[in-house]
C-alpha cells in the first residue's frame, strides 16, 4: 500500500506508511470523528483578529506533533519495542482531541481541563478512538490514557516517552512554536529543531547523584545542543509575549468568557435560548459534563452560531458582547503598572463607578485579565513528578538541569512574565487611562 501523505507548511511532507502497523493505526485514528473535529477548532482561538494568517487548526498541529514525536522516538534508538512506539505516537497524535472550542476560554467557564476530555475519548468504549485502539490490543486504551494522567501512571522505565508527550521539551511545544510563528509571521518563533532532535539522549535518574532517586528513565539533550535548546526556550518566551498574551487577543478571550458567563446567568434565571442551535453548548452553559458523543459534536462553529443568535438578543449585555466579537469591536486593554493590591483595588472601584455612570454593567464592562508564563521551570527536588526540568548530558556524562550549564536559561528560570490588565468597554478607555 502507498503511504498516506499530508503536505504540511512546517514539516513539508508528513507521511503515514500503511505497511507499518503503528502508522496504519495512526491513520485510522486520523479518520475518526473525534480527530476530524479538530479541523473545526482553531489552534490559536482569537489570535487571527490580530495576526490574520493565524487560521490554522488543532488538526494541523496534531499531525505535526505526531510527526515530531516520531522523529524524536527514532532519534532515541532502539531502547523500546513496537508496543512502546505505538502508545507514545498514539498519545502524541491524540493529545489535543479534548480541546473544546476556544479551549482556554471554555475551560474558564466549565472548570474542566481539556486533558480530562482527551482521556474520556480514549477510555470510553463507545468512541471510535477507543474502538480503533482496542482492536489492536485491549490494553492499549488504558496504556495511552496513562499519558494524560499523573506522571507515575507511566512506568519508570518509560518516563522518557512521557516526556516526548508532556514536558518542557515535548513534541507539542516543539511543533506549536514553529507552527504558530509561521502562521502569525512572528519571526522570533524559530529555533533549530534538527539540532535538538539529533542530540536527544536518555538517562537514568537514579544514576545521577544530583537527581531524584526514583529509577526513572528521562529524556535529555547532549551538551552539544545546549545553544539550540536556549534558542527554543527564547523563541517560546517571545511567542508568549508577542502572540499568546497579546492585549487584543486576551481582550477577545475575556469577552468570550464574559458572554458565556452572561448566557449562563440568564439561563439560570429562566431564559431558554430557543434560537441556540447547539445542544452540547447549551449543556456546557448549565455546567453539565458532556458525554463523548456530545463533545465530539461541539466545535468553534457552535460558538460562532451562538454569537450570531445572541447579537439579536433583547439583553443589552449579551448582544453587545456578541456583536463586539463578531465585528471585531474589542474591549481595550489597559496595563496596570501598580503592584500594590490596594492601588489595584482602588482603580477597579473607580472603573466600576465610571461604568455605572455610562449605564454599563461593571461586571461585564470591566474585565480583569491576569496571566503569567514562566519561560523555563528550574529543577526542584521537591517536585512531585521527579522534576520537570530539561536535563543536559555534560561532556563527562553527568545529567544536569540545563540552568546549571546555561547562563541564559538560569536567568529565564528566575523570571516570570506577568500581565495585569483590565479590558474595558471602548467608551471607558479614555477616561480610565487619564486616571493612571
Amino acid at each position: 500500500m502507498r503511504p498516506k501523505l499530508f503536505r504540511d507548511p512546517v514539516h513539508n511532507i508528513i507521511a503515514f506508511d500503511q505497511n507499518d502497523p503503528v502508522e496504519r493505526v495512526l491513520f485510522e485514528l486520523i479518520q475518526t470523528r473525534a480527530f476530524q473535529r479538530l479541523r473545526r477548532v482553531r489552534q490559536l482561538g482569537f489570535a487571527n483578529l490580530v495576526y490574520h494568517g493565524a487560521e490554522h487548526t488543532r488538526f494541523t498541529h496534531s499531525l505535526g506533533v505526531a510527526h515530531v514525536a516520531r522523529l524524536m522516538f527514532e532519534a532515541l534508538g532502539d531502547r523500546w519495542d513496537e508496543d512502546d512506539r505505538m502508545e507514545v505516537l498514539v498519545a502524541a497524535l491524540l493529545h489535543d482531541t479534548g480541546h473544546g472550542p476556544f479551549s482556554h476560554a471554555i475551560e474558564k467557564v466549565t472548570d474542566v481541563e481539556h486533558e480530562e476530555y482527551t482521556r474520556q475519548l480514549i477510555d470510553d468504549p463507545s468512541t471510535e478512538v477507543h474502538q480503533v485502539l482496542s482492536s489492536v490490543d485491549r490494553s492499549l486504551p488504558e496504556r495511552v490514557g496513562a499519558y494524560f494522567g499523573p506522571r507515575d501512571e507511566v512506568p519508570a522505565g518509560k518516563q522518557a516517552l512521557r516526556d516526548l508527550v508532556s514536558s518542557q521539551l515535548d513534541a507539542d511545544r516543539l511543533d506549536y512554536i514553529l507552527r504558530d510563528g509561521l502562521a502569525t509571521g512572528v519571526k522570533i518563533g524559530v529555533y533549530d529543531f534538527e539540532r535538538i532532535k539529533t542530540m536527544l539522549e536518555t538517562y537514568r535518574a537514579d544514576a545521577d547523584p544530583d537527581g531524584p532517586e526514583e529509577g526513572r528513565v528521562r529524556l535529555a539533550v547532549s551538551h552539544r545542543a545546549r545553544e539550540a535548546v536556549e534558542g527554543y526556550l527564547m523563541a517560546r518566551f517571545h511567542m508568549f509575549k508577542q502572540v499568546y498574551l497579546h492585549g487584543a487577543v486576551r481582550a477577545a478571550e475575556k469577552m468570550l468568557e464574559a458572554v458565556l458567563r452572561r448566557a449562563s446567568t440568564l439561563h439560570a434565571e429562566g431564559r431558554t435560548f430557543e434560537e441556540l442551535p447547539s445542544e452540547p453548548l447549551r449543556r456546557l452553559l448549565v455546567g453539565q459534563r458532556l458525554d463523548s458523543d456530545s463533545f465530539v459534536n461541539l466545535d468553534d462553529m457552535d460558538v460562532w452560531m451562538a454569537l450570531k443568535a445572541w447579537r439579536r438578543d433583547d439583553d443589552p449585555v449579551l448582544s453587545s458582547l456578541a456583536a463586539g466579537l463578531l465585528d471585531r469591536r474589542l474591549y481595550k486593554p489597559i496595563e496596570l503598572t501598580a503592584q500594590d493590591a490596594d492601588d489595584v483595588e482602588a482603580f477597579l472601584e473607580e472603573a466600576e463607578s465610571l461604568a455605572r455612570s455610562h449605564g454599563l454593567d461593571p461586571d461585564y464592562a470591566i474585565l480583569l485579565d491576569r496571566a503569567a508564563d514562566t519561560p523555563y521551570t528550574p529543577y526542584d527536588p521537591e517536585h512531585g513528578d521527579g522534576g520537570a526540568h530539561i536535563p543536559i548530558i555534560t561532556a563527562d556524562g553527568r545529567a544536569l538541569p540545563i540552568e546549571r550549564v546555561s547562563d541564559i536559561v538560569h536567568l529565564l528560570g528566575r523570571d516570570t512574565y506577568r500581565i495585569l490588565r483590565v479590558c474595558v468597554h471602548p467608551s471607558l478607555r479614555e477616561d480610565l487611562e487619564a486616571t493612571l
